[in-house]
């Protein structure tokens, strides 16, 4: 019996996982802002694909594919596959990045209400 969890599968859990972690933190993080203000000023679409994580993930998804060369699907037509295979990577990533958005959105939710409750103690004192 072949194991569920070939090589393949591995490489493209991993392209999912640190293109998902690659394409929001340089759309969403403080320390790529002067990057996004960079590429806005280079070209408006440039710009519009270094502010959205999930424009940025297919082209991280599209490099890591390139250079590992996973196949998940076996046709004979190799363009087929590799398109097949980079779209299930492409959703996987997109999973994992909506996990993270959560996550960006509780700990920003988190930092205001802390920041509003310090304000609120000292009009208080």
């Amino acid at each position: 019996m072949n194991s569920l969890i070939t090589p393949d599968v591995w490489i493209c859990l991993s392209i999912a996982l640190a293109s998902a972690s690659i394409s929001m933190t340089l759309t969403q993080t403080e320390l790529f802002a002067g990057l996004r203000a960079w590429t806005a000023r280079l070209h408006p679409m440039v710009g519009h694909l270094f502010h959205c994580f999930y424009c940025l993930s297919h082209w991280v998804v599209f490099a890591g594919m390139l250079i590992y060369r996973p196949y998940l699907l076996h046709s004979g037509i190799t363009v087929i596959d590799w398109v097949m295979t980079a779209f299930i990577t492409l959703t996987i990533t997109t999973f994992i990045n909506g996990l993270l958005f959560k996550v960006f959105q509780a700990a920003v939710t988190t930092h205001a209400m802390k920041h509003n409750a310090q304000i609120t103690l000292q009009k208080q004192d």
